[in-house]
């Protein structure tokens, strides 16, 4: 499986989880920029990359997050960290289940301000995978230059 592959797997299963209405690929600190955002956010950011020329296997390694609003006296604070406990569990069993090797994960919660106040989760996890991708992706070449 090809990082592209795997990539729009994750967000096929983050899409399905019914607290998701919005993906941030690549940069959670875009949602400082999106003042419509629509909670609950997931979001991942893309960490070293591993393998060897012996192996079979690659292994991504990605942090994940999960993003919603707090209200205004931040009451629902727990609540929100505990959905995004869920979900990124309810993810990451997923692609488990779905030929993805997930690693040992762990949950930091936290709060921060983006264009809204927000608390939720984020996990650092390894998935590894066979390298039996095919490497020509569907992308589109017009423009391209090569020299």
């Amino acid at each position: 499986m090809t990082l592209y592959e795997l990539v729009k797997q994750i967000e096929e299963v983050a899409s399905a989880q019914p607290s998701v209405r919005l993906i941030v690929e690549n940069d959670i600190y875009k949602l400082n920029d999106c003042a419509d955002a629509l909670y609950g956010v997931f979001a991942f950011t893309q960490n070293e990359h591993s393998t060897s020329a012996e192996s079979d296997i690659i292994t991504y390694n990605f942090t994940l997050f999960y993003v919603d609003r707090l209200l205004d006296d931040e009451s629902n604070l727990i609540e929100v960290q505990s959905t995004a406990i869920q979900v990124l569990d309810n993810i990451l069993s997923f692609l488990n289940d779905g030929g993805v090797a997930v690693g040992d994960y762990t949950f930091q919660p936290f709060n921060q301000r983006f264009a809204d106040i927000c608390a939720g989760v984020y996990t650092n996890v390894a998935l590894s995978v066979t390298k039996d991708g095919d490497c020509a992706e569907d992308f589109d070449k017009k423009g391209v230059k090569v020299i």
